[in-house]
């Protein structure tokens, strides 16, 4: 049965969060200037989780500190819906915010610590909005305890579960689940999931865990170097990544690289592999001859025992590991075997298939799953 203070917190109304030319740069005397995010565009619709994924110093936090406003902006513009805050002090946005520091009141118990700001806001049915989040993140039993006395995990989930319970029309997680073992980590993204598509939190999620930005995110925003190098659904990343860098850095096991030359063959491409053999592409804007970057990930690889034939590589086992669920197989091109100059390739394999060190195989991957990319820009090819 929906409560009061679970009907009034479900029909607040979403807003959208536009980020437009946004940059933050860091100068002092004597250092040269840093250019931490440089012009980044963003439009979120109201409702919608997005996340920001990227290595450390990529721009991920400085973004978000900015939309907090724990950081001067630069350049650029942050808006809520039509409202312009980027020059607002940060109590005055209407943003919730959840960082990797915690900064719990250590005097107050965890109850006191999600209250507070509501009661101080003379919120109506503050203590059954408190109730209700510390059910859901499954953390009832922590609520009469300091902070002195929790782990890490349980401080981390105290912040998540006070950013929550403030109901804002957007909400801004950095590393939300970053301290906690990984069972928890899983219950408590499932439940994250469900609460922010339940009451409607406009939400970005700062990671570097592409699990949780995968299973989390309506869309990503990939960060490189203070760039968007991507923004898509998590189905476009993945399956269409517009650079070298987004196809590495999405995707577990991590994509296959390896150099190739463009071949054609009756009007249609496919890719050399050195003395391997050849892989079909679907890329048309490519040369006879051209040289290129191939990415194929593995699970679009296929492997069958015995030589290789018309539009397959072959390879020799190096290692397999049987993972219950499929198989990883470790795999040497023809040359890498020969000369140690050639490439070393990953395939994920079905369950019921074996494989051992030294059989002589053949590999291959449908040919809109092969990826065609520029080794100097590192810009996929279409």
């Amino acid at each position: 049965m929906t409560t009061t203070a679970d009907s009034r917190r479900a029909t607040k109304v979403a807003q959208s969060l536009t980020l437009d030319n946004l940059e933050k740069t860091y100068s002092s005397r004597g250092r040269a200037t840093f250019h931490a995010v440089k012009g980044i565009d963003l439009h979120i619709e109201p409702g919608e989780l997005v996340a920001l994924l990227g290595p450390s110093g990529c721009g991920k936090t400085t973004t978000l500190r900015m939309i907090a406003g724990l950081e001067t902006v630069s350049s650029g513009e942050i808006l809520i819906g039509d409202r312009k805050i980027s020059q607002l002090a940060p109590g005055k946005r209407g943003v919730g915010v959840g960082f990797e520091s915690y900064a719990l009141y250590p005097p107050l118990s965890v109850r006191d610590n999600l209250s507070y700001g509501l009661k101080a806001r003379k919120v109506a049915g503050a203590d059954e909005l408190v109730a209700t989040i510390a059910r859901r993140l499954e953390m009832e039993d922590l609520l009469d305890l300091r902070p002195a006395g929790l782990s890490s995990g349980q401080k981390q989930r105290v912040a998540l579960a006070r950013a929550l319970v403030r109901n804002p029309p957007v909400l801004l997680l950095d590393e939300p689940l970053s301290h906690l073992d990984a069972s928890a980590r899983q219950r408590v993204r499932r439940e994250l999931k469900m609460l922010q598509r339940e009451f409607g939190y406009t939400t970005i999620v700062v990671t570097h865990d592409q699990v949780e930005a995968l299973s989390l995110a309506d869309r990503l925003a990939v960060m490189d170097g203070g760039i968007i190098q991507q923004y898509g659904t998590p189905d476009e990343v993945f399956d269409d990544p517009a650079n070298i860098f987004v196809a590495e850095f999405v995707g577990e096991p991590q994509i296959n690289m390896f150099d190739g030359i463009v071949r054609l063959e009756n009007g249609s491409a496919v890719v050399s592999v050195g003395s391997a053999g050849n892989l079909p592409v679907s890329t048309r804007n490519v040369v006879e001859g051209q040289s290129v970057r191939v990415g194929v990930r593995p699970q679009d690889m296929t492997m069958v025992p015995g030589p290789a034939g018309h539009r397959q590589i072959a390879v020799h086992v190096k290692h397999f590991e049987h993972l219950m669920e499929f198989g990883l197989v470790q795999v040497n091109t023809a040359e890498a075997e020969s000369t140690g100059s050639g490439s070393k390739l990953m395939v994920q394999t079905p369950a019921h298939e074996r494989f051992a060190a030294g059989d002589e195989c053949a590999a291959t991957a449908p040919p809109e799953r092969v990826y065609l990319f520029d080794p100097e820009t590192g810009n996929r090819l279409r």
